[in-house]
């Protein structure tokens, strides 16, 4: 039955504090069919971990690999199989969203293709995900650097400084070199690169990110300069091969870098916690985010944002947030990952820690179809969570109706300054972001945020 949460709730313009969404430019080129639309995202590693031939889930996404029908047919049984997954459900959402799919066949997806609406043209992507999906705007991750011209002069793409291969021990020389245009060959070189990094792009972006669980602990130790000059030059000229102690050295002086450079320019630092995307490597003592305890705690004035709950150990994740005033939690990813985990997760986390240390939704998408079904999937799941609440006796509506405003826009909004944040995007032209050295923050992207080659 119809309430005024449900009304508000699935009425509500949504922020997205996490996306990866793909450029303008890349996402136009890939010209993709609505198997690509439906199935581009999380949902493949589902599909490969029930049993789905490599080739099979290739072609599943790749529209010049033949009819629609055929391709959806031959992974179909391994469809049935992960249907009650949260990755299914963003995707059965999706289906019925965009493409008014009830039930996903062979012949549905060949009907939908026949007057697909969604083929990649300009102007597409904003209007899947703003009015659509119902987005406030969305907070991407591009994955590399530079940041890109796109965004500048509007308000609806904000973008994140990555920062993921220096908390890695393994900085992007070429890369940083031909940015900054300075060679990178001593340890006060590679911290004043940091230093000009965060200073021309700290106006422009709204956080920093990094993943670097994928490629080390979470674990830090503090690392004297004579340490990581030596580990620096080892990591120089070994390249790939410079070894895991070396790395992890020089990756832990980044670490504590990158954050007094968030806490000078007052840029929150969203870290990578918990479940690992793709399939087959899971080393679960390097993604639990009580490992950060340490840099926390040495860096009190950063504001950190941790991610995805830390799925499994998300009761880490609360603990922290309730210890430190400097620690939030992100839910993004969390619903489609095991939404019912996510619901329970954020019942225990209001009846532990403050509420504005916590942001309940960031899809993590590369296509903004699949957005559309992890956004649809949030409002459901969220509903849930507070009418249950409501209906044991701890909210009323009006109660959970401000709760939803809050968490949906108001926490976003006040944490990240979204109301300045966004002017100085929207009154910034190329002109003016040369006038103030800031050119060289920005750059058009050799190659799409998928092939990023980053987790």
């Amino acid at each position: 039955m119809p309430t005024e949460l449900t009304d508000f709730i699935y009425s509500s313009p949504m922020c997205s504090t996490h996306e990866h969404t793909e450029y303008e430019h890349y996402y136009c080129a890939s010209k993709p069919d609505v198997l690509t639309q439906l199935f581009d995202n999380y949902v493949v590693h589902d599909l490969r971990s029930a049993g789905a031939p490599e080739e099979k889930l290739g072609a599943l996404i790749d529209p010049p690999s033949g009819d629609v029908g055929n391709r959806f047919q031959d992974i179909q049984p391994h469809w049935n199989n992960i249907q009650h997954s949260g990755y299914a459900e963003a995707v059965t959402l999706t289906a019925m969203q965009l493409f008014g799919i009830d039930e996903l066949t062979p012949d549905s997806v060949a009907t939908a293709q026949h007057c697909n609406p969604y083929p990649g043209k300009e102007g597409e992507r904003l209007a899947i995900l703003k009015d659509v999906a119902g987005l406030d705007h969305v907070q991407i991750d591009t994955n590399s650097r530079p940041l890109p011209l796109e965004m500048i002069g509007q308000d609806f793409f904000l973008y994140d400084l990555n920062m993921f291969d220096f908390a890695a021990g393994n900085p992007d020389f070429n890369q940083i070199e031909s940015q900054l245009g300075e060679k990178i060959e001593s340890l006060e070189a590679l911290e004043a690169a940091i230093g000009t990094l965060f200073a021309i792009s700290s106006n422009y972006a709204v956080a920093v990110k990094t993943q670097h669980a994928y490629a080390r602990t979470l674990k830090w130790s503090p690392r004297s300069n004579e340490e990581a000059a030596l580990a620096l030059q080892n990591v120089r000229q070994a390249r790939s091969g410079a070894s895991d102690a070396d790395r992890l050295c020089l990756g832990d002086w980044c670490l504590s870098r990158i954050a007094e450079q968030c806490a000078a320019h007052n840029l929150p630092w969203k870290i990578h916690t918990g479940y690992f995307a793709k399939n087959n490597f899971m080393p679960t003592d390097n993604l639990r985010a009580g490992n950060l305890d340490g840099l926390i705690r040495a860096n009190p004035r950063t504001r950190f944002v941790l991610m995805h709950i830390a799925y499994p150990y998300s009761d880490e994740m609360i603990a922290l947030a309730k210890h430190y005033a400097n620690v939030s939690v992100d839910m993004c990813w969390a619903w489609s990952i095991n939404p019912l985990h996510a619901s329970d997760f954020l019942r225990r986390y209001m009846h532990a820690a403050p509420k504005n240390k916590l942001f309940i939704f960031g899809g993590d998408a590369h296509l903004p179809a699949a957005s559309v079904g992890y956004s649809q999937q949030c409002r459901n799941w969220f509903r849930r969570t507070l009418q249950k609440e409501m209906s044991e006796g701890f909210l009323i509506e009006k109660q959970a109706i401000e709760l939803a405003r809050f968490f949906m826009v108001g926490n976003p909004y006040d944490y990240y300054d979204l109301t300045s944040k966004k002017g100085i995007l929207r009154e910034a032209t190329t002109k003016t972001v040369e006038e103030r050295g800031h050119g060289r923050a920005f750059g058009f992207p050799p190659k799409g945020i998928r092939d990023s080659g980053k987790a």
